[in-house]
């Protein structure tokens, strides 16, 4: 099996909704079209931003087929396949494989609240069963389960397990797979906010929901950091972009954030899919400010 080395911007793309709740090919096609002329290199469909739990797994296999042949070889591609059911992810794993993605991008199964040798055991079989590198997504705030040291401990044997997203909030966890898991895991920044610390200490991949609709920017701050390694210049960029990312993670609606955020980018993708509701205009006037402030800033200019 190749593991992949991954870098740059992953797009976890957003998926578009018309106004009966359909998912918008025509749309989704037009918003990849943005990412890719923003040099986004990796797009990443079915994952959290994308709202694959508010799918059936035909819709997600429809999306992920959709992806592969509008993308061809213009970027690399990584599958969102998460699932509460093992047979879904196994399956939906099986589709993206077929058509070439080369990685899956794996979250514990939420609600279940496996133990950790539960979860390792998830791993191991899901692993076996699919034959793809995986990166593992640890976002406890919204799957109830922790990838903790204990877990990675236990599957580190399983090579195909290759890189971590660290998205529980704690910057400690970085410095605790530096310590202790150096060189076993690809470390990839998963928290906006965090970016310009994982990239000092060498994480060299951001997968990014706000790159939806600042795919430009993302870009820039990433080149700036890990390409260029000026970090003073990284530092600066960040400190614009991080109002906008302060909101995304600590206002509770990222999703619904991102979306309106595309359709100021030009890109209209539909509200969610419920239980999540469009935002108020109270919350879109307080985001747009942020946008606009953001966007005057010139983050490309600020980094060249």
């Amino acid at each position: 099996m190749n593991i992949p080395s991954f870098e740059g911007i992953l797009t976890v793309v957003a998926t578009p909704f018309d106004q009966g709740g359909a998912i918008a090919f025509d749309v989704l096609g037009k918003h990849i079209d943005f990412l890719l002329a923003n040099r986004v290199g990796t797009i990443v469909p079915g994952g959290t931003t994308g709202e694959y739990y508010a799918q059936t797994v035909e819709e997600r296999k429809r999306v992920l087929s959709f992806v592969a042949e509008h993308v061809g070889k213009k970027a690399r591609l990584v599958a969102g396949t998460n699932s509460q059911r093992p047979d879904d992810i196994i399956e939906l794993s099986s589709h993206a494989k077929g058509l070439g993605y080369e990685a899956l991008m794996l979250a514990a199964p939420f609600y279940s609240l496996p133990g950790t040798q539960e979860l390792a055991q998830h791993f191991r079989h899901i692993a076996g069963a699919t034959g793809m590198p995986i990166i593992l997504y640890n976002f406890p705030a919204r799957t109830g389960v922790d990838m903790n040291r204990e877990f990675l401990e236990a599957i580190a044997d399983i090579k195909s397990i290759c890189a971590i997203k660290e998205s529980s909030g704690s910057f400690a966890r970085m410095l605790e797979h530096i310590v202790h898991f150096d060189g076993r895991y690809q470390r990839v920044c998963g928290a906006d906010d965090q970016a310009v610390d994982s990239f000092l200490w060498g994480a060299r991949s951001w997968i990014a929901g706000a790159s939806n609709f600042l795919p430009a920017e993302h870009v820039a701050l990433y080149e700036t950091c890990v390409l260029k390694k000026d970090f003073v210049r990284g530092q600066k960029l960040m400190h614009a972009m991080l109002p906008m990312f302060y909101l995304l993670e600590n206002g509770g609606k990222y999703i619904q954030y991102v979306k309106y955020g595309c359709e100021l980018a030009g890109i209209p993708v539909g509200s969610p899919r419920r239980p999540l509701l469009p935002l108020s205009d109270a919350e879109k006037a307080d985001f747009r400010r942020l946008y606009d402030q953001l966007k005057a800033a010139k983050i490309g200019a600020l980094a060249a």
